[in-house]
């Protein structure tokens, strides 16, 4: 059986924080390199070999890389999902990918891009289990969740069908910019959730589930979901604050600016 086709976009806006700029010299994190090439070529090369990537879209005020087509910055990341979903038929699967995720492999790719596909979900994203997180990326923090299933991470790519994102937009703005408020971020998820997770943490994990999760995610999109349990702890692993770095650099990795 052929592999899935997917429209690829790669999310290389924004500027670096000021204590990240002032330890790397980079003023964009995606044109960072880590062992002598950018984590922006290196998310690229895993999407183009991964056999699952059609066209490759990147999202930045950047040079485009070879075979890729770039949209300008437009300064809100919310706009910029928005503004590559534009062209996209209502049911073709876009795959997002931020632009700093250095060690994405091809392999996490396809394996993500198969079984989400596979599933028939309007909307995939990516759960590790954070002991894999620790085994392969010891030096690296990581948040996650205890649920009745495990303990989890997230990933940095989502797998979701045009017509949805194009139909969620105003949900998606709304989301962004609650994204540093509890407060603003319950009210969109709801007391119940918020409620079962903060008891969760207190009492037992076994109080929040995938399902609980799932559930209150279908109901806000109106789409589908479903998640991937993935063993690629490496879709797990953005580099976007100075202690990243640093972690990085005491395990041996070259990073910095050209």
């Amino acid at each position: 059986m052929s592999s899935p086709t997917v429209t690829a976009v790669v999310l290389a806006g924004g500027k670096s924080k000021p204590d990240l700029l002032a330890a790397t010299g980079v003023s964009n994190r995606a044109l960072l390199q880590v062992e002598g090439e950018t984590m922006l070529a290196r998310v690229v090369r895993a999407l183009q070999e991964s056999g699952v990537a059609g066209q490759i879209l990147v999202v930045g005020d950047v040079e485009a890389p070879e075979g890729c087509l770039v949209l300008p910055d437009s300064g809100d990341f919310a706009e910029n999902v928005l503004q590559a979903a534009a062209s996209v038929a209502e049911e073709q699967y876009i795959l997002y990918a931020t632009a700093d995720v250095p060690f994405l492999s091809s392999q996490a790719v396809a394996d993500f891009v198969t079984r989400g596909v596979q599933s028939g979900a309007d909307m995939c994203y990516p759960i590790i289990p954070l002991e894999l997180c620790r085994q392969r990326f010891p030096n690296m923090p990581r948040t996650a969740l205890s649920l009745r299933e495990g303990t989890f991470t997230g990933g940095n790519l989502l797998l979701i069908r045009a017509g949805t994102v194009r139909k969620q937009a105003g949900l998606l703005r709304r989301a962004f910019a609650a994204r540093k408020s509890v407060w603003a971020m319950a009210q969109i998820l709801g007391m119940g959730i918020i409620l079962r997770a903060v008891l969760a943490r207190l009492i037992s994990p076994r109080l929040l589930s995938i399902a609980h999760i799932k559930s209150r995610v279908q109901q806000l999109m109106g789409a589908t979901a479903q998640e991937i349990v993935t063993e690629y702890a490496e879709i797990g692993v953005d580099i976007d604050r100075v202690e990243h770095v640093q972690n990085l650099r005491e395990s041996g990795y070259r990073v910095g600016s050209a």
